[in-house]
C-alpha cells in the first residue's frame, strides 16, 4: 500500500514485520535454526553451523542485495531460490566449507513457510497486546456507563430502553472472545515446516524426524506430525481469527459512527486539531477512525476469499495457490492491527453525550414504552387484549401528537388497572431494562477471570 494511506489503515510494528527486510530477516532466522538443528543431530559439522548462524545474524543489508533479489525472484518463481544463493555466497566469504551446508536438505517452501509462521507469531503477540489494551478500556467504559440509559435500536429504528454500558459490554465480550481465540491459535497453528522436496525429507536419510524436532525446538515452534506443504488449514485458521477480529471491530465502528450522526449525537470520536474535518464544510466532525475500520472490515473478506481458495492445492506442493497467500495474509494482518489501533484510540477518548441519550429516549413521545405498558396490562387483560388496547392508544397518541403516557392517563380501560402514579413508573425507562445488569456483571466477571 502507498505510504500516503498507511497511517489510515496500517500499524507500524506490523509493517516492519511484513516489510521486505522483515521477510528476509525471518528467512535468515529459519536458515540459522536449520543449520543449528542439523548440527545438533549430527547431519552437518558444528563449525559449519556456527558460521552459517554468524552470517545470518549480520545486518540484513550486508548479506542481501534487495535489488538483485527482487529482479531474480520473478525469474525463479519465489524469493527463496535467489535468497539461498545470496546467503550461500555470503557464508562462502567467511567459510567456504560451511557454505556447502547452507539450506541442507530443505526446499524453498520450508524456509518461506517457517519464516511466515515466525512473522505470524510476532504479529499475533502484538495483536494480543492490543486486545489486552482494548479490553481494559472497554471494561472502563462498561463500568462507567452501565447505568446510563439510552435507546436500543433494531433495524435502525428506536426499539426499547437499554444502557450504553450494555452496548459496550457486548463490545467487551467480543474482544474477550477474540483474545481467547488468539491464545488458542498460538497453541495450534504456530508450527514449523520442514519436509524437503516432496515432504519426505529423503535427503536427510534416517535423520529427518530428528532434524524436524530439533528445528522446531530451536525456533520454539510446534513440531509437526507431518509435512503440511499442501495442507493450508493452519494459515487459514490464522487468517480467520484476524478476519473475525476485524469484523467485530467493524460492528463496533458501525455502532459509534451511527451514534455520531448529527440527529443522534450520543457519542463522538476523540477530537483534536486536524481530525475529522471537512475540506469545504467547517462545521463537520467526521468519524474518521470508524471510516478506516469499516474500510478494513470491507476489504478483509475479499482477502479471505483468496486465503480459502488457496486451500485447494495440487498434490504435494502447489502451483499458484500457495503464492496467493503471500499477498493476502500480510494485508489481513495489517488491516486487523490497524483497526485495533484506531479502535483503541476511540475507546480511550470516546466523548459520551449523556444528555443527548436522555433526549433521544423522548423523541417518540413515549411510544418506546408501549411494550412495557402492554406487558404490565397483560396479567389482568391477557396479552392479546392488552396488545390491541395499547396499539389503539399508540395510534391515538400519534394522531393527536400527544405523549403516550398522557393518553394512557386518560384512558378509562387502562385507568381501571393502574392509577396515574403507577403509569408514570411503568413509563420510566429505568424500570424496563430486564436483566441488563446481570449480563454486564457476567461479562465483567469473565474478563476478570472470576
Amino acid at each position: 500500500m502507498s505510504q500516503l494511506y498507511a497511517s489510515l489503515f496500517y500499524q507500524t510494528e506490523i509493517t516492519a514485520i511484513f516489510s521486505d527486510e522483515g521477510v528476509v530477516r525471518y528467512m535468515l532466522q529459519a536458515e540459522a535454526a536449520l543449520a543449528q538443528a542439523q548440527a545438533k543431530v549430527g547431519v552437518i559439522p558444528a563449525s559449519a553451523a556456527a558460521n552459517i548462524v554468524y552470517v545470518a545474524q549480520q545486518q540484513v543489508n550486508e548479506i542481501i542485495d534487495f535489488t538483485a533479489l527482487a529482479s531474480t525472484s520473478g525469474l525463479a518463481g519465489n524469493i527463496a531460490i535467489p535468497f539461498v544463493k545470496q546467503l550461500t555466497a555470503a557464508v562462502k566469504k567467511v567459510d567456504e566449507d560451511a557454505s556447502r551446508y547452507v539450506h541442507w536438505g530443505a526446499t524453498s517452501q520450508d524456509i518461506i513457510d517457517t519464516a511466515c509462521i515466525l512473522q505470524c507469531r510476532d504479529a499475533l503477540n502484538i495483536i494480543e497486546k492490543q486486545l489486552t489494551v482494548a479490553i481494559h478500556v472497554t471494561q472502563v467504559l462498561t463500568e462507567q456507563y452501565r447505568d446510563q440509559v439510552m435507546i436500543g435500536r433494531t433495524w435502525l429504528q428506536q426499539g426499547l430502553p437499554m444502557t450504553f454500558g450494555h452496548k459496550t459490554a457486548r463490545w467487551l465480550s467480543s474482544l474477550q472472545r477474540d483474545f481467547e481465540r488468539v491464545q488458542a491459535l498460538k497453541h495450534v497453528a504456530l508450527t514449523a515446516q520442514l519436509g524437503g522436496a516432496v515432504g519426505t525429507l529423503a535427503s536427510l536419510i534416517d535423520q529427518g524426524s530428528a532434524v524436524v524436532k530439533a528445528f522446531a525446538t530451536e525456533l520454539q515452534l510446534n513440531v509437526p506430525d507431518c509435512t503440511w506443504h499442501g495442507e493450508r488449514d493452519r494459515i487459514v485458521e490464522i487468517a480467520h481469527v484476524l478476519a473475525t477480529i476485524t469484523g467485530n471491530l467493524g460492528k463496533m465502528a458501525r455502532d459509534w459512527s451511527l451514534m455520531m450522526q448529527t440527529e443522534i449525537a450520543e457519542v463522538f470520536e476523540p477530537s483534536r486539531a486536524g481530525r475529522g474535518g471537512s475540506s469545504t464544510m467547517p462545521h463537520k466532525r467526521n468519524p474518521v477512525a470508524a471510516a478506516s475500520i469499516l474500510a478494513a472490515a470491507n476489504r478483509v473478506p475479499a482477502l479471505m476469499s483468496s486465503i480459502y481458495q488457496s486451500m485447494v492445492q495440487e498434490h504435494e506442493r502447489s502451483l499458484g495457490a500457495w503464492h496467493a497467500e503471500w499477498l493476502a495474509l500480510p494485508e489481513i494482518f495489517q488491516l486487523c492491527t490497524g483497526s485495533l489501533q484506531r479502535a483503541i484510540e476511540v475507546f480511550e477518548g470516546l466523548e459520551v453525550q449523556k444528555d443527548n441519550m436522555c433526549r433521544n429516549l423522548e423523541c417518540t413521545q413515549g411510544l418506546i414504552m408501549a411494550e412495557a405498558l402492554m406487558m404490565s396490562l397483560a396479567p389482568k387483560l391477557g396479552r392479546l387484549n392488552a396488545h390491541h388496547l395499547v396499539e389503539a392508544a399508540c395510534k391515538q397518541a400519534v394522531a393527536e401528537q400527544r405523549h403516550l403516557l398522557e393518553v394512557a392517563q386518560h384512558h378509562p380501560e387502562i385507568l381501571a388497572v393502574f392509577n396515574s402514579e403507577q403509569l408514570s413508573q411503568i413509563f420510566n425507562p429505568q424500570n424496563y431494562l430486564g436483566n441488563t445488569q446481570q449480563q454486564i456483571d457476567a461479562v465483567l466477571q469473565r474478563v476478570q477471570g472470576k
